[in-house]
């Protein structure tokens, strides 16, 4: 899953859910040793309060996969979706990142932007799953296709929680729910079977102006190879795949940084067209 160095996070002033009172740590707040439960704190805070680059992991973590779930508890939220993809190792370990449920938008909703955020959009082809995938199983490409009654085009916004992002552990990035900031879901269809998915015609509008016209051309060839990898190999602390999840596959195109107010549309031809109107 490529461009995982990024930033963000939305439900702006009106969250749906009670969330607990965590206090902040301060701005830069070192992670030097491995501790699950001050670096779920640290992040947990940083969802709840929209900051960005605000924390240092300078030491990876043992278990990235507690770590997410720990920020979902003590945020008051779950997992609606997934992304999906491999890691760095030479072994491409499946890996995965939840997509909160309060991190979901519907197609056309808007995004406001904190001062001094910046977010990359990129465009990606996502399933909706129709049935749980219980883990301890091997799955194929054909049985995700089996197991999902919809395919989409969706926007994902990257963000990182994280101060010098780019020096941080891979798997505090991951435990960092590889950097999802927030992700629209737009149209799709069922009758997906036959479409052309390893390279279907991708385009992205900003503010009208179409920045991106070419193949949707995925680096593992099948954007599903991900998903059945990672379902085969389920290891997160969050109950799995479940039936109603969006499971999005990565980047199509090279992710555009936005920093101010603008109207994103992408379209994945076949599939249909995604709206998000970020505001500052």
């Amino acid at each position: 899953m490529p461009h995982l160095l990024r930033r963000i996070n939305p439900k702006p002033a009106s969250l749906r859910f009670a969330l607990p009172t965590i206090r902040a740590p301060d701005p830069i707040l070192p992670m030097t040793t491995d501790q699950t439960i001050p670096l779920a704190q640290a992040l947990a805070a940083a969802r709840m309060q929209r900051r960005f680059h605000a924390y240092s992991a300078t030491q990876a973590s043992d278990d990235p996969y507690l770590v997410q779930a720990e920020v979902a508890r003590l945020t008051g939220t779950a997992a609606a979706g997934w992304k999906t993809g491999f890691g760095p190792d030479r072994d491409r370990t499946p890996i995965a990142g939840p997509i909160f449920a309060s991190d979901i938008y519907a197609n056309g909703a808007s995004y406001r932007l904190v001062p001094g955020e910046q977010v990359l959009v990129e465009v990606e082809l996502a399933v909706r799953l129709a049935r749980d995938l219980p883990s301890g199983r091997s799955y194929s490409i054909d049985d995700i296709l089996a197991a999902s009654d919809e395919m989409l085009v969706g926007l994902e916004l990257i963000g990182t929680r994280y101060a010098q992002a780019d020096s941080a552990p891979f798997s505090a990035r991951l435990a960092d729910n590889l950097n999802n900031g927030a992700y629209v879901t737009g149209e799709g269809r069922r009758d997906f079977a036959a479409l052309a998915r390893k390279s279907l015609p991708m385009r992205l509008w900003i503010n009208g102006g179409l920045v991106a016209d070419r193949p949707g051309v995925h680096p593992d060839g099948d954007p599903l190879t991900g998903v059945a990898a990672w379902a085969s190999a389920q290891a997160d602390r969050l109950g799995g795949l479940k039936a109603g999840q969006v499971i999005t596959t990565g980047s199509l195109n090279t992710p555009v940084p936005i920093a101010d107010g603008a109207r994103i549309e992408a379209e994945l031809s076949g599939l249909g067209r995604v709206r998000l109107e970020i505001v500052d």
